[in-house]
């Protein structure tokens, strides 16, 4: 058996990295990892399997096409997976169904209706990106003439999913997706570092001293790309509210150009208006330094597909607070895990909406009504109880506890055990 690994790219992110741990989980096994670009191709081919690169399988520029232009695209496709594979193969697909690249998900679909076995591992759906869902009709619905639901949920047994969590489970079975072909797979969360982690103190003094911060106040670190879904605005709400007891400290800009005009808004109101966070430590000081000196990480986040955010940091010995997608915390809770402070919603005198379905304009109206005095934190802090305990200390047991619970179910073995499981019951 082969497995054959496909995604649009490997740039830096999420799924990359899901990439990446898949190679190494499935040591045994010949993999092949498959892309449309990737700026470092040793991170698959140090970890022992082969890079192959075909550049239609990368993004799709969403603007009108004619039919043969797209037809040739398909058979373009189709001819090089078709030749890539043997009968002995599985192709894991990544993201087939999010909509980026619609003559690729029709192209799966159509080897999968001659046999082919297909693994779709679903991290994202078009469903919740209108934009993504509206390039999808465009191509299956109006240039195939095909129903998007057969395309993007057919009902083969050679053609299974994998899932992030239980929520994008009951969301396919709802669909019309049959449970035995839905593997719930969670993502392996593993952190090797050389790092004494063990060494807060040592490496807060350090890094406070490279980003020239306060050493005595709390270190909180959100380490994620800002884009808009991660509420850098509710963020910088939080900063302001905390002035005077902790830094904020963010780790990465975006990379696409719309949400760098954002964030660079976001930029410019905090330097016009002195609110003190350090943005791009991540491009500044090591980053699992930087975690392992942080008191806390914290997360404004709105939607995550599996919630690595929530789980990564506390192997490094920092606790994680901050706002809860309850779809994915209820899956780590069920398993034992306890969060010590996370809050459903952010609402501030005058307000009856939630800060983060705020438009930035209005967003940052309140943050200056915060720092001007005209609404009072202390009224803030009333309407919402759960902030006063945001960051008081995490009892040394409940994090044992979490790290014990990563580690014995988040293991890369015990990931690519399943996965290979999954991969027999397909072949036969």
């Amino acid at each position: 058996m082969e497995v054959i690994i496909v995604h649009s790219h490997l740039n830096p992110g999420g799924v990359t990295r899901i990439i990446e741990s898949q190679v190494e989980s499935l040591h045994r096994l010949p993999v092949k990892v498959v892309a449309g670009d990737c700026s470092n191709p040793e991170q698959i081919t140090s970890r022992g399997a082969e890079y192959v690169e075909f550049a239609p399988l990368n993004y799709l520029e969403h603007k009108p096409y004619s039919i043969a232009e797209i037809n040739q695209k398909l058979i373009e496709i189709t001819s090089f997976l078709k030749n890539l594979t043997t009968s002995d193969s599985i192709l894991h697909i990544h993201n087939l169904n999010l909509g980026k690249n619609p003559v690729v998900t029709y192209a799966v679909y159509q080897l999968a209706k001659k046999g082919m076995p297909v693994f779709n591992h679903a991290h994202d759906f078009a469903e919740d990106r209108p934009a993504n869902l509206k390039f999808l009709k465009e191509i299956i619905e109006d240039i195939f003439k095909e129903k998007l639901n057969d395309v993007l949920y057919p009902d083969f047994p050679n053609y299974h999913f994998g899932v992030l969590n239980s929520f994008d489970k009951k969301r396919l079975e709802n669909y019309g997706v049959q449970q035995d072909r839905i593997l719930w797979l969670p993502n392996p969360v593993t952190f090797d570092t050389e790092e004494d982690i063990s060494n807060k103190k040592k490496y807060k003094t350090e890094i406070c001293s490279e980003l020239n911060l306060d050493e005595k106040k709390l270190l909180v670190t959100y380490p994620v790309r800002v884009i808009q879904r991660k509420n850098i605005g509710e963020f910088i709400l939080l900063s302001v509210l905390f002035a005077n007891d902790v830094q904020f400290v963010v780790t990465q800009p975006p990379k696409n150009p719309v949400e760098i005009e954002l964030y660079e808004k976001w930029l410019k109101f905090c330097h016009e208006k002195k609110i003190a966070i350090t943005f791009e430590a991540g491009q500044k000081v090591n980053f699992e330094k930087l975690i392992i000196a942080s008191d806390f990480c914290i997360t404004t986040s709105y939607r995550e597909g599996f919630g690595m955010v929530y789980l990564e940091p506390w192997l490094l010995n920092t606790p994680v607070v901050g706002r809860n997608i309850d779809f994915l915390t209820n899956d780590f809770q069920s398993d034992g895990f306890r969060f010590s402070a996370l809050y459903d919603e952010i609402t501030v005198p005058g307000q009856s909406e939630d800060f983060k379905n705020l438009d930035m304009h209005s967003q940052m109206e309140i943050i200056d009504d915060v720092l001007s005095g005209k609404i009072k934190k202390e009224q803030v802090y009333e309407q919402n109880p759960v902030l006063s305990a945001l960051f008081k200390n995490v009892p040394e047991q409940v994090s044992r506890q979490n790290k014990s619970i990563i580690k014995n179910n988040y293991s890369l073995e015990k990931y690519g055990i399943k996965l290979q499981n999954r991969y027999k019951e397909m072949v036969g």
